[in-house]
């Protein structure tokens, strides 16, 4: 069963596991939708979407006007998401933003990802990696994954935009075989934050590195 993190009258806010696509399509055995379907009684209208390897908060409405307001509030920015990397190599700084124009279905567009690096260091394989916080100013798709390989900062697993050959080896020395970019939490309207736990492959991992902190830490 898919873990609920917050429900109101209007919407829930599931922890999606990582491998479960959003909505159903060619070659989806089983997606979000039927999940919840199955799992709450409920067919969900969703209100923003992840990647399909893509864990954590996402929310799904109860009912077509409710869909419509929560996406108003998504596109407007008024509910604050933020995101969660493994990547590899060292970022340049604590803190800063990246805003390389990102290829979409009808043409290049402009893209902002904020980031903040929470700890720096060495990984299995020889590789140096950083823990990082995200919050978008746009949602374009990919776009994290995008901004940090162009920037030297591969997200580990990372199958289309990542380090491939590193990809390679982390499955081989480390069994990583899963994308590590998380939907850690939500702030809704009226300030409650939703926070999902960080996934059973990020903490596999970061338990090979003597120098990394709590994947959970604030």
């Amino acid at each position: 069963m898919i873990a609920a993190l917050y429900e109101d009258g209007d919407i829930l806010v599931l922890d999606k596991p990582p491998g479960l696509a959003s909505q159903p399509g060619e070659g989806v055995r089983i997606s979000l939708v039927e999940a919840v379907e199955r799992d709450y009684g409920f067919r969900p209208f969703l209100v923003h979407r992840l990647d399909k390897e893509t864990s954590g908060c996402i929310v799904v409405a109860k009912s077509s006007p409710a869909a419509a307001r929560w996406a108003r509030l998504v596109e407007s920015r008024e509910l604050g998401k933020t995101y969660r990397a493994l990547v590899s190599g060292e970022s340049p700084g604590g803190s800063g933003s990246f805003s390389d124009r990102v290829p979409t279905r009808s043409g290049e567009k402009a893209a902002s990802t904020a980031w903040r690096r929470l700890a720096s260091f060495g990984g299995p394989a020889g590789t140096v990696l950083s823990y990082l916080e995200l919050v978008l100013a746009t949602g374009r798709m990919h776009q994290i994954r995008i901004h940090l390989a162009a920037h030297g900062l591969p997200v580990l697993g990372d199958e289309r935009h990542g380090d491939f050959d590193l990809n390679k080896r982390l499955r081989r020395e480390a069994g990583l075989r899963r994308l590590c970019l998380h939907a850690r939490s939500l702030t809704l309207p009226g300030g409650e934050l939703v926070v999902a736990p960080m996934p059973p492959h990020f903490a596999g991992l970061m338990s090979l590195c003597p120098g990394a902190p709590d994947p959970e830490l604030p």
